[in-house]
């Protein structure tokens, strides 16, 4: 062998069993062909032939798969059937997620932030992060205004007053042509008081429209709160911040032609926000709020299995199902809550970890 030449060791495997037809094994090769999507055959050929011979990989995967009613489905970590889907239906979802009303266009993880900073004001937070949880159903809100907003709507909307409850993270908002405190007194009587009780608390900025004297007399007449951030400490209303961050990009990845009918895409923008999971919470603020998941469009143009199947079940069934369902819902609420606890704390300690306190007395030069 010439000295340049690589030794190679190649591994020879002998089969010992018979053939399948030796062994009088019946095939039909029609039931097990079920679909034209290749990535789905393997698995689904095992499920249903498990004692014919297969790739050890395929072995591996099917173990987190079943056959359910006819379709391939996978368990979640939560034991939650996760109907498989082939190219068709796969590009239908893809779809209805991205372009269709409930296309919520949230950013992933971002691939660049640019971060520019002018002068040398010290960067650093000079004051501890108080965490903030109101765990009582609809009991504490934060409220902001988005806007002066260019272009106007073709209704000559320029702004929008944005209202996050903070446990579920539900999100009220309606657009208005100014910012006078009759629209926002508006906002609160029927958006929040007339759909979810009167609040203990509702957080705001020191903005005119806010602390106007209708507005503390509105305050006083149904008792409840007006906590106020300061522009010494605007994290005090971050809630509202975060919110308002997340819908300006749903609405703007919404508008391609028309930039003007922003307040036609507002509606389904909280419908896209209410029934996406927020990082926080591991969940949904409508599950949160209603105890169970909301059935989508694209749920029904690809008959997820609870819509396929649910005409299957009968009366008492479903009955019990739903009650099992709200009553767990207590549970998925202190879950969440020790979630929130848990996620507000390590976020505080990281934050405080950076503050430089400052003190001035008079007649420093600050």
């Amino acid at each position: 062998m010439p000295e340049d030449h690589v030794q190679r060791i190649i591994k020879v495997g002998k089969k010992s069993l018979p053939s399948i037809l030796t062994r009088g094994i019946e095939i039909d090769v029609n039931s097990a062909i079920i679909t034209k999507d290749g990535w789905r055959n393997p698995i689904i050929n095992y499920l249903q032939y498990p004692t014919l011979p297969s790739e050890k990989r395929v072995r591996i995967m099917a173990l987190n798969y079943l056959m359910w009613i006819g379709d391939l489905v996978r368990k979640s970590k939560d034991e939650v059937l996760l109907r498989c889907l082939g190219k068709k239906e796969y590009m239908k979802v893809m779809g209805e997620t991205h372009e269709g009303i409930c296309g919520a266009h949230q950013e992933g993880r971002k691939m660049c932030w640019l971060i520019r900073r002018h002068g040398p004001i010290q960067q650093a937070p000079s004051v501890p992060m108080n965490p903030v949880v109101k765990p009582w159903p609809f009991r504490g809100w934060a409220m902001d205004l988005i806007g002066k907003i260019y272009p106007a709507s073709s209704k000559q909307h320029y702004f929008i007053i944005v209202a996050t409850y903070y446990f579920t993270k539900w999100v009220e908002a309606k657009p208005i042509k100014s910012t006078t405190s009759q629209e926002i007194i508006t906002f609160i009587e029927e958006q929040i008081i007339q759909r979810f009780s009167i609040p203990k608390s509702i957080t705001i900025d020191r903005g005119s429209s806010f602390i106007s004297g209708d507005m503390l007399d509105m305050a006083e007449a149904f008792k409840f709160k007006l906590l106020q951030s300061t522009p010494y400490y605007a994290q005090a209303n971050g809630q509202a911040e975060s919110s308002n961050k997340v819908i300006i990009n749903i609405i703007r990845k919404m508008l391609k032609k028309n930039p003007k009918q922003w307040h036609e895409k507002l509606f389904e923008t909280l419908w896209a926000y209410r029934t996406s999971k927020r990082e926080a919470t591991s969940t949904t603020p409508y599950a949160l709020t209603y105890g169970h998941d909301a059935i989508l469009p694209m749920e029904i143009v690809v008959q997820f299995l609870k819509i396929a199947h649910q005409h299957s079940v009968i009366r008492e069934d479903y009955s019990q199902a739903m009650l099992l369902e709200l009553e767990g819902l207590d549970a998925s609420r202190i879950y969440t809550l020790n979630k929130l606890l848990v996620g507000k704390q390590a976020v505080s300690r990281a934050y405080n970890k950076r503050v430089k306190n400052k003190s001035f007395e008079e007649g420093e030069i600050v």
